[in-house]
């Protein structure tokens, strides 16, 4: 029997960390303060990163940092220092896109490492020479099919990573400069605007039409997990730093709970799919998974904003010694909503409280956002629990 794929999540965050690890992941990647993309992101600090990996230590799992930012000549010299902080953190891998920083990670740490899809490796040619640069794995380009990632993981012998879930680019994975010319933000630094999702105008004669040429869908793969593990692919890898707990808390469920199974129905993948299709989307496509991408199957030409579900409401953050779990509210609602609440290994289900409170013990009707609530609940919540309002 194939061994199960690992499931690799992102974190954006040492919450979203606690919370990737909470609902199924394997593996986490995350940011820190330099020498990554997302530049944006709430990047772990060097304190955050040795908590961390011992909280991965702790649940034998795995702590992976980015270190996927080209690096230009002036940063170099600050290399060295942030690779010893990460040797001294055992962080479990570095995942790095630039030849140089390869080179300079092996000199200057003794953690193991993998080639970023950056890097677009797209045969197993190109996997056998970052191996023999010292890679022991290759995010493959997002471009790969499956049959491409299994091909490039037998030849080259070296663990395959593939993309499975999460928003997609229509660069060769992000090597695009679009938004460098359009805003002065550097694409493949951290500061891209995704101004490839923004309409462009085509005009002829008096007549002016927008037109989405390059907006991709979303990625969703849920649906080829037992080809994927037919495969023997080793790792499979869900985007998104950058999005909500409710995002990374509902992907990593669905996901842990398809690859664990032994058998995988339709009407369980329509169901995973649902449940995936609640949290803000641009649409979703196999992207290359199965074939090439194709405009007609992988690309939004009409834009009509995310489409959702539900929203994030809040997280469950703690539980006092009267029995009041007091949550972190991230959008606004009224105590007579209906709201549902996801937690590890389940799906969503009704939440059983409508008597929120202040922190201060005044009744709530109209719970704003960025506030803390407590509230009592007829049945156990674990910590880290989402809650969030049908649509």
């Amino acid at each position: 029997m194939k061994k199960k794929p690992e499931l690799v999540a992102p974190g954006g965050n040492f919450e979203k960390v606690k919370i990737a690890y909470r609902y199924g992941a394997d593996a986490v990647y995350v940011g820190g303060q330099a020498f990554g993309l997302r530049k944006s992101a709430q990047n772990l600090n060097n304190h955050q990163l040795k908590q961390a990996v011992e909280l991965a230590d702790e649940q034998n799992k795995k702590l992976y940092v980015v270190l996927n930012g080209y690096t230009h000549q002036n940063e170099l010299n600050a290399l060295p220092a942030y690779l010893e902080v990460l040797e001294d953190c055992k962080v479990h891998a570095l995942i790095i896109s630039d030849l140089g920083t390869m080179q300079l990670a092996q000199k200057y740490c003794n953690r193991p490492l993998h080639t970023s899809t950056q890097a677009s490796v797209s045969n197993w040619k190109a996997a056998e020479q970052w191996k023999k640069c010292g890679a022991k794995r290759v995010v493959v380009a997002r471009e790969c099919t499956i049959e491409e990632c299994k091909e490039i993981q037998d030849k080259a012998e070296i663990e395959v990573e593939t993309f499975v879930h999460g928003a997609m680019c229509v660069s060769y994975s992000g090597k695009c400069t679009i938004s460098n010319y359009s805003s002065g933000r550097d694409s493949n630094r951290g500061g891209c605007i995704q101004s490839c999702r923004h309409p462009f105008s085509f005009q002829e004669g008096e007549q002016e039409e927008l037109v989405h040429l390059m907006n991709a869908k979303d990625l969703m793969g849920v649906s080829l997990i037992p080809e994927i593990k037919a495969a023997g692919i080793h790792s499979l890898k869900i985007e998104g730093r950058m999005k909500s707990n409710l995002y990374l808390a509902n992907t990593v469920s669905v996901y842990r709970d398809a690859i664990d199974q032994d058998h995988l129905s339709k009407p369980q993948v329509e169901k995973y799919e649902t449940q995936l299709q609640q949290i803000s989307n641009r649409g979703f496509s196999t992207g290359s998974l199965n074939t090439p991408a194709s405009p007609t199957e992988s690309v939004s030409d009409t834009w009509n904003g995310y489409s959702k579900g539900c929203l994030f409401i809040g997280t469950i953050k703690h539980k006092d010694d009267d029995g009041f779990y007091y949550a972190d509210i991230k959008s606004p609602f009224l105590s007579s909503d209906k709201l549902e609440l996801l937690k590890p290994k389940t799906t969503p289900t009704l939440l059983d409280s409508h008597a929120f409170l202040s922190i201060d013990n005044h009744p709530l009707e109209k719970i704003s956002q960025n506030s803390v609530v407590k509230f009592k609940s007829k049945t156990d919540l674990p910590l880290y629990s989402l809650i969030q309002k049908p649509l």
